[in-house]
């Protein structure tokens, strides 16, 4: 690289030439990649909307509980436990690989059934109602994230619920349409803070049932990081969805968030802010058991 009079030149003097050198190559190269990372993020950015500033959607389910009080808890997808440790009522969890690690879970509740089964599976053979003594007041729904999956998690939960029970379904607010995809985003396509983030196309879920059951009341909370819906007002005799599975499956993927744009998408579904339902008499005003 060097020769010449560069060769006959002091020590000193060429150590220092070459530190320079270095040093400019690797400012050089920080700019670049800052350039790439800038570049990835405003692609990104094009198609996005800002992170959620509510309340964390484990806060909000946290203060469902303490507030509402059910005597009868449901929940799929549990994982590491972090939402059924909320509960402290008789509670069943549905997970085909719990993560479980803090006896805990269990310790604060007059009854924790577990099924380590795929929701489909337990369905099949399982009447809640018949282990928890009573029917649903209060479900969770965080399983696969996928718009059939939840469809069917919700109208098998909704047959062994009250008219008044709360369904609270997690990660139908997208932010930006990569973590929408249906299948994991590859690190690389997704914004650096929002690395691992995954909704998957659950929101066409959420959109399906506000436009093909006007009966339900449905409130969508802008509870980080992607949004918590939750939904009363059921109809356990409904067969609706069931009877129109099919169609309503190839309708959900039909649906497309770039014709519909995030941002509309989350004005349809009405998006409210979680102060809203900070103090228990603005959560009485919307729901009760």
């Amino acid at each position: 690289m060097y020769g010449g009079p560069f060769l006959s030149l002091d020590s000193k003097l060429k150590k220092l030439i070459i530190d320079t050198v270095g040093c400019l190559l690797r400012i050089s190269v920080m700019a670049g990649d800052r350039k790439v990372i800038g570049t990835r993020n405003r692609e990104i950015g094009n198609e996005s909307l800002p992170d959620f500033t509510g309340e964390p959607y484990l806060t909000m389910l946290s203060r469902l509980h303490s507030g509402l009080r059910p005597k009868a808890y449901f929940e799929i997808g549990t994982e590491t436990g972090k939402s059924l440790a909320l509960a402290r009522c008789a509670s069943l969890a549905v997970d085909p690989k719990f993560k479980l690690g803090s006896g805990r879970l269990i310790s604060n509740k007059p009854l924790c059934a577990l099924y380590q089964v795929s929701s489909d599976d337990f369905f099949a053979v399982v009447d809640p109602t018949v282990v928890l003594t009573r029917r649903i007041d209060f479900a969770f729904l965080d399983g696969m994230h996928l718009c059939e999956f939840l469809l069917r998690d919700f109208l098998n939960t909704e047959r062994f619920c009250c008219r008044n029970s709360v369904i609270a379904l997690h990660d139908c607010l997208p932010l930006d349409l990569v973590m929408a995809e249906r299948v994991w985003p590859s690190s690389d396509r997704q914004s650096l803070s929002r690395q691992g983030w995954w909704t998957g196309d659950v929101w066409r879920c959420a959109l399906l049932l506000k436009r093909r059951r006007p009966d339900l009341g449905i409130t969508a909370l802008d509870a980080p990081p992607t949004g918590l819906v939750l939904i009363t007002n059921l109809d356990p005799s409904s067969t609706f969805l069931r009877d129109h599975y099919a169609s309503l499956v190839e309708e959900m993927h039909a649906l497309s968030l770039s014709d519909l744009t995030l941002a509309g998408m989350h004005a349809e579904l009405k998006v409210e802010p979680t102060s809203a339902f900070s103090r228990f008499e603005q959560i009485a005003r919307r729901f009760w058991f």
